[in-house]
């Protein structure tokens, strides 16, 4: 990815957004440093202190590794970032063989959260939070397939998060969140898969409404796995579709 100057010098998210996305791509190889300091102020047209700033915040989300005197060196950050990184995976992923293996990661880690996070609901929710669960699920099988059933779909895991009460699902999902909304065509398709494929959350939310854990944990399984399964059948036919790598022999011959 080539860098490019950008149009603001008082935003150094511009310029973070480049480096972060030159390093996700390859760029910028692991184990090497980025360009100085100086160099980077030029290239984007702006001044150091927009670039320290860019840097500092891709350390801080565990893209970088800065040195006094040491430069800037790249990390491998599958080893080093959190989950702050995975929307910035999503945003870039191609619609081929890695970016879909991304979205089953996401979706698996989703489904794993979304199941325990029906089990505490179940456990821990008021009546109010059960009612309003009901009131949602109802109102999703009413709603027409558009953009609007992913923002009510979206309130309705809120507030199965308020019932849960657990501080670091809550973080998790935000990041989970901002990784689906790179995608927002995408991200509805595989929502009204579920939501069929699940009777629109209404099992999930009748078993959190009756205090059954054991009956939401299994419900949420079900309706959860939907994009996974729909998502593994894209990974097998783009494997299927892959040119075959033929392994090189390296061994000297007689």
């Amino acid at each position: 990815m080539a860098l490019q100057a950008v149009k603001s010098q008082s935003l150094p998210d511009q310029v973070f957004r480049q480096i972060a996305s030159a390093i996700l791509d390859g760029t910028y190889a692991v184990g090497t440093n980025l360009p100085a300091e100086r160099q980077l102020a030029e290239v984007f047209g702006v001044n150091r202190h927009v670039v320290r700033e860019a840097t500092k915040r891709a350390e801080q989300i565990g893209l970088v590794s800065v040195t006094q005197g040491g430069g800037t060196k790249v990390l491998d950050f599958e080893r080093t970032a959190g989950l702050d990184a995975l929307a910035l995976l999503a945003e870039y992923a191609a619609e081929d063989l890695a970016g879909a293996r991304l979205w089953r990661a996401g979706f698996e880690m989703r489904a794993a959260i979304g199941t325990d996070l029906a089990r505490l609901c179940a456990l821990r929710a008021d009546q109010q939070v059960k009612d309003d669960l009901l009131s949602l699920a109802h109102q999703l099988k009413a709603a027409p397939h558009g953009p609007e059933i992913v923002a009510l779909d979206l309130r309705f895991w809120e507030r199965m998060l308020d019932g849960a009460d657990n501080i670091a699902y809550r973080l998790a999902y935000n990041s989970l969140i901002k990784s689906s909304q790179a995608a927002p065509e995408l991200q509805l398709n595989w929502t009204i898969q579920e939501l069929e494929r699940g009777d629109y959350r209404i099992p999930i939310a009748q078993a959190i409404s009756d205090g059954d854990s054991a009956a939401a944990e299994a419900a949420t399984r079900t309706s959860l796995r939907g994009a996974i399964d729909a998502i593994n059948t894209a990974i097998e036919n783009l494997e299927r579709d892959a040119p075959v790598r033929r392994p090189t022999n390296t061994r000297a011959k007689a």
